[in-house]
């Protein structure tokens, strides 16, 4: 009941007179604005502006119709009926439109669907005979004009306006119509074509006849006068088509309808540009022709939605780029063979063009045919192509693109598609160019020694702030202690040298200060001429004591004061193997790095000192490194290069014998997914490490010799190939190497790689043998060792090496340092037994740990625990609860409970 009163409604609201006279209106403005957008872009060929002068007189008679209609609703609605002459008038006027309406509409059907459209006999028959009906209807509109009634028309007028009724609904439309279909079931008609045909027949040409029809059929087959006041119908049938004729326009002019535009439209795509990023970030890391096609796919995928194997970039041969030999009947030899035997125009075409796409050549073609355009589709023909993208540097084809034909069926590309792939092809041309012409190894190599020399000044810049900053900080203690010493006592001459001393040296002659205080006396009194002594003060920090004989007899002077620039430099400058590296000096006093080195190896002698510079250097660089030196002092070494260069995480590989099967290669680069026997899909150790971690291979002459290259080639370019592929990766990891073999030899014997000796052969650190160290420096180091092992001042001064232990220590050298520190705490915990005091000695907790991110909490301990920040190291460095308690020397119950306080769980 509802459904009925809607419709019945509905089809009030639709049989309205009012209704129907503004749809009306609304469909005459929506065909003029149509027909002035046509008259606009009228081209200028003569083949492609016959079918356009069709569709003008198609939609001026349908206009006229139209119009005729809306008059007579205004007649009906304002005019009460009203009868006047001109409303016949304009009745006849509007039949004599019929009748060329649709002949119009079939000429157009007909000559849209040729290629060079002529009159045939039928056209000629058809277009005599509407055009006798129209001339009739004019004819009869002007003698007799003065009809006022529809009763008042000559009967054969009636007759006759049925006979054109059903000639134009029948004989006339149909003939068209079933040319039309046929045509596009034949091939030969371009996609474009085909596409607005069906559009056209299936939105409008259809509909229009079919509504025409039910409105117009009862006059024909009615034996008496028949009035069509039946408002509903011709109101839904105009709301319809009007609402098609929109849609349609839109669709069918964007497909270049009646070759008005040059390229199929479509809206600017305003995303382009950010997924464009993309692609340009690829471009920054290629290293090889090869990857440009891989990128190229990519590209053309995501922008247009074309399949991967349907896009190929052919880079065409020149002096500096070799294409391997074509087989004949091959898309590139058919290609070439265009290229080489192609006349001049065409070649100029090809340029102006920019682009050929087959389906916008053949509708081109089919409508204003021309040499350049039927030559380059019959080649987009030969060689299956939707579309050829010539590549060009400075006039010459240097490479080009081709989609597979059909690579995107129901979709035609568009001018903002075009537009897109030639912004790509752009750039592409810049980076082939460059590849093609240059060395592009030899630039990223370049490159990256660049990128590695200005992190190594970058570094040693912030050395010499930091350095400079220490001496800033200093600069409250200016002042100057006196002390006197006479008959073998020290008295302090101002207040300044008892807060820098900070001990009695009377009292306390066992005190570190004390002794070298004596020692300056004494060797101002036997020499009588002024001494300096570096010495430290009660928290660690360097003083010099600086010493003159006095006028009076056995009086001695002594200045007490913290060092000054020139004091650092001129203690050890002497020993500098490079003078230039005096610098050097000041970092490894003042700055933390130094100072982590000076607590890996506290020696001060020349060898050593040469040593540690060279260490500094290297670990303020990111360069590859090459290890020489005992193996029980690699690991504090590769611990204090990883730290200082400020690196997440340290990767060990320790290899102990050759490898096999690849394994230590697919680990470090991965592996192409065709040799993936394991479907182990996780990233490469290069990748996951990048910007954040340290490799460290021990052992790397154990490495087979292919895993040598690959890992040298990474080494020189910072890039990775994947193993068994030519996909490159940037990296960022900082290698480090060790071996005891002489790998130059291995080299000369073809057992190593030559590429990687010589790339760690830059950057090769060798520690000096403590076995041939002068026995000076040894004590040197060795006091040094004592120093750190003990925290508590007093026991230092109790349990310090005899003479007799730097003795022994010369004479059953260790091969180590770690050895020699080994050893040297073992001497000073039997003196600490000896003397009954081994319980009360602090041995620092540190003495033994060699990672510097651990020392700090070696020396906490249990305290901590009570640190978060100091937990989630110890977690991210052991992530083990026993191992965390067994360094700190806790139960495992207290680091459990710590950790799920501190959310640490594995």
């Amino acid at each position: 009941m509802i459904l009925e009163n809607i419709f019945s409604q509905l089809h009030i609201f639709l049989a309205s007179p009012s209704f129907l006279l503004g749809v009306l209106l609304l469909s005459i403005s929506l065909k003029f604005f149509i027909l002035v957008k046509l008259i606009l872009k009228r081209t200028e060929s003569t083949q492609s502006s016959l079918p356009l002068y069709f569709l003008i007189g198609m939609l001026v008679s349908t206009m006229i119709q139209e119009g005729d209609f809306a008059i007579g609703l205004i007649r009906e609605i304002f005019l009460n009926n009203f009868n006047h002459q001109i409303f016949i008038f304009l009745r006849r006027m509007a039949w004599a439109a019929v009748a060329m309406q649709y002949q119009f509409l079939a000429l157009f059907l007909e000559s849209i669907t040729t290629r060079q459209f002529q009159f045939k006999t039928r056209h000629k028959a058809f277009f005599t005979v509407s055009s006798f009906f129209s001339l009739f209807f004019l004819a009869i509109s002007i003698f007799h004009i003065g009809c006022v009634r529809i009763a008042d028309k000559y009967w054969f007028e009636i007759a006759l306006q049925k006979i054109t009724i059903f000639y134009i609904c029948f004989p006339l439309i149909i003939t068209s119509l079933a040319f039309a279909i046929w045509q596009i079931k034949k091939s030969y008609l371009p996609r474009l074509l085909q596409k607005q045909l069906r559009l056209l027949l299936s939105m409008v040409i259809i509909p229009f006849w079919f509504f025409d029809l039910i409105q117009i059929a009862p006059l024909i087959f009615s034996f008496e006068l028949w009035f069509n006041t039946s408002y509903a119908a011709a109101s839904t049938s105009t709301i319809l088509l009007t609402i098609a004729i929109l849609y349609c326009s839109k669709r069918i002019i964007g497909l270049r309808f009646l070759n008005l535009t040059n390229q199929v439209q479509s809206p600017i795509d305003i995303n382009f540009m950010e997924n464009f990023k993309t692609i340009l970030e690829r471009f920054s890391h290629v290293t090889s022709l090869e990857e440009l096609s891989h990128i190229t796919q990519g590209f053309f995928k995501e922008a247009f939605g074309i399949p991967y194997n349907r896009v190929q970039l052919h880079i065409r041969a020149t002096q500096h780029h070799r294409v391997p030999q074509q087989e004949n009947g091959s898309t590139v030899a058919l290609v070439e063979a265009f290229l080489s035997t192609h006349e001049k125009g065409m070649c100029n075409y090809l340029k102006k063009t920019n682009i050929l796409v087959y389906d916008e050549l053949a509708f081109s073609d089919f409508y204003e045919s021309t040499q350049e355009s039927s030559s380059a589709t019959a080649f987009l023909d030969g060689i299956q192509a939707d579309i050829f993208l010539p590549i060009y540097e400075k006039d010459s084809m240097i490479a080009y693109i081709i989609v597979d034909r059909f690579a995107r069926l129901n979709t035609f590309y568009t001018n903002t598609e075009y537009d897109e792939m030639l912004i790509y092809i752009r750039y592409l041309s810049n980076i082939i160019n460059l590849m093609q012409n240059k060395n592009l190894d030899v630039l990223i190599k370049q490159e990256k020694d660049l990128q590695e020399e200005l992190y190594a000044k970058h570094q040693e810049i912030s050395q010499y702030k930091e350095s400079i900053r220490s001496f800033l900080r200093n600069q409250k203690h200016k002042d100057i202690g006196i002390i006197f010493y006479k008959n073998r006592r020290f008295t302090f001459g101002n207040q300044a040298a008892k807060e820098l001393i900070g001990i009695n040296p009377n009292m306390q002659e066992g005190h570190t200060t004390a002794k070298a205080l004596k020692q300056l006396a004494h060797q101002v009194e036997s020499y009588k001429s002024a001494q300096t002594i570096h010495t430290k003060d009660g928290d660690g920090n360097k003083l010099i004591l600086s010493g003159m004989p006095s006028l009076e007899h056995n009086n001695v002077i002594i200045s007490v004061y913290y060092p000054e620039v020139t004091d650092i430099i001129k203690k050890q400058i002497d020993v500098l193997r490079d003078p230039s590296e005096w610098d050097y000096l000041l970092y490894l006093e003042t700055t933390k790095p130094g100072k982590l080195i000076n607590l890996l190896i506290p020696g001060s002698g020349e060898t050593l000192l040469n040593f540690k510079i060279s260490l500094l250097k290297t670990a303020l660089s990111k360069k590859a490194t090459l290890l020489n030196m005992a193996e029980q002092d690699l690991k504090p070494l590769v611990e204090l290069l990883h730290h200082v260069s400020l690196r997440e995480t340290l990767h060990t590989i320790e290899l102990t014998q050759p490898t096999k099967n690849f394994e230590i290669a697919i680990k470090l680069f991965g592996i192409n997914s065709l040799f993936n026997t394991s479907k182990n899909t996780e990233s490469p150790l290069l990748e996951k490490l990048d910007n954040i971690g340290t490799i460290f291979i021990q052992n790397v002459d154990l490495l087979d010799k292919e895993t040598q290259e690959y890992l040298a080639e990474f080494i020189r370019y910072g890039f990775f190939r994947v193993f068994k592929s030519e996909h490159k990766i940037a990296s960022n990891v900082r290698i480090i190497c060790s071996s005891n073999k002489n790998l130059g030899a291995l080299v000369r014997e073809d057992k190593f790689s030559q590429a990687l000796f010589n790339e760690l052969k830059q950057t090769t650190l060798e520690m000096p043998s403590l076995l041939s160290l002068p026995e000076e420096e040894l004590n040197i180091l060795a006091e040094g060792f004592s120093e750190q092992a003990i925290v508590n001042q007093t026991y230092k001064n109790l349990l310090s090496l005899s003479e007799k232990d730097k003795y022994k220590l010369a004479h059953q050298r260790p091969a180590s340092l770690e050895e020699l520190k080994t050893k040297v705490q073992q001497i000073l915990i039997q003196k600490s037994k000896k003397s009954d005091i081994y319980n009360e000695t602090q041995f620092d907790r540190a003495y033994e740990v060699s990672d510097p991110e651990l020392v700090q909490a070696a020396r906490l301990g249990k305290k901590a625990l009570k640190d978060q920040k100091t937990m989630t190291l110890l977690w991210n460095k052991f992530k083990n609860q026993n191992k965390i308690a067994s360094f700190l020397g806790v139960n495992r119950s207290s680091v459990n409970r710590r950790c799920k306080q501190y959310f640490l769980e594995e």
